[in-house]
This record gives structure tokens, sequence and C-alpha cells, in this order.
């Protein structure tokens, strides 16, 4: 076996490395065509693979390579001038289609120019499209074709003669891309619930994904609509709708396939925005009334230690209250829990179409734990408190409830739990003078949430809280039915709940701006909205 000379493999990788998306761009401005330009980087790597492998050893290789390119365009150009080809995206091959037997379809098809013919090979379903290809620019016999497809002969021939049909439809068709093929749209998601498997976040990561569910939400699509609104070939197109429709994201109604769950576009944002802002003022009032006569109530529950100042207990009570009330808003029969998925998971999933609000309107709620013993987070999009100090770690919540359920002093934790203390010590607890841990942050044990808000629901405010919160929920039930696609309807409970989510927000704009609720002195050093319940 000969063996391959190291500098000869070196030059290859650098090629392939270094060189073919370089001449892809130059292909692609010198032919002003996708196709043409591919298939013309294939001619040029040919031709520089070939004589490297015949052992030509370059000593300038980038001057080399870019002296192959220029002459194989030259050859190109040369070759589509004599075929006086008159459309400018013909295609580079310019293949001639041959057959013993020529329908006038065929003749049509031959005498028109090929670069529509690919143009067209790109919107036909693969049943069709390879036969098309193995036929007219393979050359292969229809019984070739039917042999390597495991096809009867009849089979390939009545395909191809379909084919011929849909082909030349397309091909005397003027073809208008949508204006995603060149202006993608942004949007945004939204998730809760578990995901161990990493769905749907790792299948939306790219522009491709995301336009073809904003393109399919409320309006089911086949795959060649997509196609033509995205400007993406349908062999590109099926495998992306396949992995969508794997991830629970796209239903197939039909050839039809349309999203499962609701994409909020801007007017629709828009509109939901003022719904609840509508009531937002009255909502915040009737809040800070509850707090202010029942504070001291609260305190006497034992969740906040005597150095926790009342601005911090507010902080947390205020998200914590709308939540309450949203969760128990519900409309009889609603659906508002994660939908379940395929896989067994169960989590919810909510895109936004990207749109410039009058306010920030988003907060997160993050929790860490077993599920008996959680550490909760309240995130605010504003005011640089998204972060604060940093949420913990699991390790580093699951000593925070041990230290405080078995009140086991810092000076007992070991080497490495005293590693966890270190990045615990002055962001969620400190140390007591005696070395016991000091919780920084509210901590509910047992049933003294259930006390809080039973203090809320006995509250004079209480009712007309409650009736607020169902008027919202109404409005946004209306508002989605107006803009979602009636397969939807039945199970809008939980998207209509992540919409009254963001009561939370304007709650805390209302009352910053009013002084009920305070700033931190340094965000980063802030643990507001954070808290410890202990079942």
């Amino acid at each position: 076996m000969r063996e391959t000379s190291p500098t000869r493999v070196s030059l290859v990788k650098e090629f392939t490395e270094n060189h073919m998306q370089k001449l892809f761009y130059f292909c692609l401005k010198k032919t002003g065509s996708t196709s043409e330009a591919e298939d013309l980087t294939q001619d040029i790597a040919l031709n520089i693979l070939s004589a490297l492998h015949k052992g030509t050893i370059p000593t300038n290789f980038s001057a080399w390579v870019w002296q192959i390119a220029r002459n194989r365009y030259s050859v190109w150009a040369k070759t589509k001038h004599d075929r006086s080809v008159s459309v400018t995206a013909s295609d580079i091959g310019d293949y001639e289609i041959e057959d013993d037997k020529k329908s006038v379809l065929d003749e049509m098809i031959h005498r028109d120019e090929l670069a529509l013919l690919r143009r067209e090979l790109a919107f036909i379903k693969s049943d069709y499209r390879n036969i098309v290809v193995a036929y007219y620019i393979d050359n292969k016999s229809v019984r070739d074709i039917a042999s390597s497809e495991s096809l009867s002969v009849r089979a390939v021939q009545q395909r191809l003669h379909r084919a011929r049909i849909i082909l030349k439809e397309g091909m005397d068709m003027a073809r208008e891309y949508g204006v995603r093929s060149y202006k993608p749209e942004e949007i945004s998601f939204s998730s809760s619930g578990p995901q161990p498997s990493g769905l749907p976040w790792r299948v939306v990561n790219r522009k491709i994904p995301k336009n073809i569910l904003l393109q399919a939400s409320n309006n089911p699509s086949t795959l060649e609509e997509l196609s033509v609104e995205l400007g993406v070939a349908l062999p590109y197109m099926e495998e992306e709708v396949e992995i969508l429709r794997r991830a629970t994201l796209l239903d197939k109604q039909g050839d039809k396939y349309i999203t499962n769950f609701f994409i909020m576009d801007k007017n629709c944002r828009i509109d939901v925005y003022h719904a609840l802002r509508n009531g937002a003022q009255e909502r915040s009032r009737l809040i800070r009334e509850f707090i202010d006569d029942t504070l001291s109530d609260i305190r006497g529950l034992g969740i906040a230690g005597e150095h926790i100042d009342d601005n911090t207990i507010r902080w947390w009570l205020v998200p914590a209250l709308i939540d309450y009330l949203i969760e128990n808003s519900e409309k009889e029969g609603s659906i508002c829990e994660p939908a379940k998925r395929a896989n067994g998971e169960s989590w919810g999933f909510v895109g936004y179409e990207l749109v410039n609000l009058p306010e920030n309107t988003f907060m997160g709620h993050n929790g860490c734990g077993d599920g008996k013993n959680m550490f909760w987070t309240y995130k605010y999009s504003d005011y640089s408190m998204w972060d604060q100090c940093g949420e913990p770690t699991f390790e580093e919540a699951m000593l925070i409830f041990e230290c405080l359920r078995n009140r086991r002093a810092i000076r007992s934790l070991s080497d490495r739990e005293k590693g966890l203390w270190d990045k615990i010590n002055g962001k969620y607890a400190h140390a007591s003078d005696d070395g016991e841990m000091i919780p920084d942050v509210l901590v509910f044990v047992n049933d003294t949430l259930e006390k809080l808000h039973q203090l809320f629901r006995e509250h004079r405010n209480f009712e007309l809280l409650a009736q607020n919160a169902r008027n919202s929920y109404e409005k946004v039930e209306g508002i989605l039915k107006q803009y979602s696609h009636k397969v939807l309807h039945n199970n809008l409970g939980y998207n209509i709940q992540m919409e009254l989510y963001t009561m939370r927000m304007m709650s805390v704009h209302d009352l910053v701006d009013n002084g009920f609720l305070t700033l931190p002195e340094d965000p980063n050093k802030s643990s507001f909205g954070m808290i410890i319940h202990m079942k």
C-alpha cells in the first residue's frame, strides 16, 4: 500500500479548513446563484484535490489554489456563453436530458432553462424528487431507477409522469419567496416545567426552526408552503419540520403542519399588555393596603429575623400575592398545567414575537431543591435586578436546608461543606456570634405559607383583588382566542396564566414609583425576592 505524503495530507487539510468556504463565496459572487456556486466550488475542489493526489506540491499553496479557481471560472463562463443561456441563474451543469422515448412534456422541459428545473426540484416531495433527479440529472433509465428504489417499473413511470406535470406547472409559475426568506423574524420563548431531555430549547436555537414555527403559528401550512415562504429547499425543510414534530412543537393535520403551542404576535402582545395594564393601578393599590394593614401579623409568622427590614419582605410579598391571585383565578375546566409530552416530560412553551412594550413586564421565578425543601427566587427584569447576588446551586441550597433544620453550627461542617458555606455566607445567610447559620432571606416552615394566604383571604381587599384577577383572566382569554387558531382554543389556560404573570412586574413598577418599594443600594449584593420553603 502506497504511503501518503505527510505534506500532501497537510495541504488537503489546509484546503478543506481554510479555503473551501472562501471559494464558495468567490463562486457565489461570480455566478449569482447558490446552486451554480455549489457546482463550481465542487469543480474547483475536484481539480485541486486531484492535482494534490497526483503529487503536485505547490510552493505558494494559496496562490496556486486561487489560480486554479480563476481558471475553472473562466472555463465555466466560456461554456455558459457558448450555450447562449439567457437566464443569469441558469445551471452550471446544463445537463443533457436523454431518453429514447421522450414525451411532449420531456421536450418542453428539455427546451426550457434547466435552472428552472433545478429550482422546481427544491419544491417537490422526496418520492418524486429522487426519481426526477435520477432520470433527468443522472440520466438513469426507468428500469435502473426501479431497481435502485425497490419499485416496479410501472410505479416509476407513474411517479415520473406525475412529477413531469408538477414540474411543468412550477416552471410556468413566477414564484415569489416570502419576506422571511430574506428577513427572518426574531421571536423569544418562555418555558416552565422540568426539561431533563433539553427539549424544547435544543431544537429552537436557530433562525430556521424559529421561523418555521412562526409561519405555522395559527396558519396550517404544507411543506411546500413553508419551503417557499422561508426560501428553504424542500429536502432541508422536510428534515427541519420532522425535528420540530418529534419535539412536539408541531402537529400534522392532513398534509399541513401547525404549531401546537401559542406564539403571540406583536399586535396580540400589545392588546394583552393594555388589557392587563388597565387594571394594574387598582391591583397595586389594594395589595399595598393589605401589606400595610397586616405586615406586623406577617412578621408574627416568624418568616423574617429582626435584622431583615420591611422593604425586603415587601419585595417578595408583592409578586407572591399576585401569584396566589393568578392561581385562584382559573376558569373551571381550563387546563393551566404544562402539557404532557411524548417523552413523558411535562413542560409548557410560549413564543413571543419581539415588540417594544411601554415597560418590561417579564419576571422569572426559579426554584432549587428536592421538592420538599426549596429555595425560590423571583427574578426582576428591571432596575438591574435580574441576577442580583446570584442564585444558589443545588448543593448550596441543600446545605442551607440541612443547617437550618438541624441547627448545625458552622464549625461542624466538613471541609467540603465549608467550601460551600464560603459561597453562601453574606448572600443568603451569615453566622451568628456562636457560629449558628442565620438566614438573610425569608423562611417559611411547614404551614406558615398557608397561614399567610389565610391572612390574605380574610382581608377586606381580597375579594376585590380576586375579581380583578378573574376579569383579567377573561380579558386575556378573549384576546388570545381572537389571535389563535381554533385548534388551540381548548388549551389556552396555560397561555393565559403565563400572561397574567406579567402583572407581577407591573405592580413592582407601580409600587417603586410611589415609594412603597425601595430599590437596593447595590443590586449585585441584593437577595430581594428570595425565600426558603421547608415543608
